[in-house]
């Protein structure tokens, strides 16, 4: 079981749902820094004023982590359904001819998931886990309360690795294309999640259900 220690970053971290345009551009300018200059998913020139950003921010909840010196540590968008709209997923990753996916209104796609350099390696030890589990928490708690039962995502393997191992497990729904990197189109049913974890790593379901 995992030590529960890897649970409690909030020593270092402050999350919280972003809306103010100021720390929306802050996140937009990460965003730019790692999709477009250091991983080269996108193309700089697409985006002069250094923040990227997309149609479906608008439509999406941003979650954060913030350090000590509120400096943006990491974070993650929940894109939703807006008037059928469909997800980002949609336009780019074919599915399996099995997949069979829920509706769309009680759904979101977690996407955009940015990691500052600076912040990857907690202070006094870890791995980027710490910040990744800290936003997803804050995401998670407001999809329950906001009755999203299902996550999509469009992942690489590394992150689909890292997460099966501490027991969060996505259902692979189709094959991997190159969309912002090799990534494959993902379902996670929350109920199945906490039913999972509730068996293999209760501390991670305590904390993930927590107070913020």
């Amino acid at each position: 079981m995992t030590n529960s220690k890897a649970f409690r970053p909030e020593h270092w971290l402050s999350t919280r749902i972003v809306t103010h345009p100021q720390e929306l551009h802050r996140i937009y300018r990460l965003r730019y820094s790692v999709y477009c200059e250091e991983r080269a998913f996108l193309p700089t020139a697409d985006y002069p004023e250094g923040l990227e950003r997309d149609d479906y921010d608008p439509r999406a909840k941003c979650f954060a982590a913030f350090d000590r010196d509120d400096e943006v540590a990491g974070s993650v968008r929940l894109v939703l359904d807006a008037a059928g709209a469909g997800f980002p997923f949609q336009r780019h990753c074919p599915l399996f001819e099995n997949a069979s996916l829920p509706p769309s209104h009680s759904a979101g796609e977690v996407s955009r998931l940015v990691l500052n350099q600076r912040c990857r390696t907690p202070p006094g030890g870890g791995d980027t886990g710490t910040v990744i589990l800290t936003v997803y928490r804050e995401m998670y708690q407001y999809s329950l309360q906001q009755g999203i039962a299902y996550w999509y995502a469009a992942m690489e393997r590394p992150l689909v690795r890292m997460l099966s191992r501490i027991g969060v497990e996505f259902e692979c729904i189709g094959p991997s294309v190159d969309y912002h990197g090799p990534v494959a189109p993902y379902l996670l049913e929350l109920s199945a999640l906490q039913r999972r974890l509730a068996q293999v790593n209760p501390t991670l379901l305590h904390w993930l259900d927590s107070t913020l």
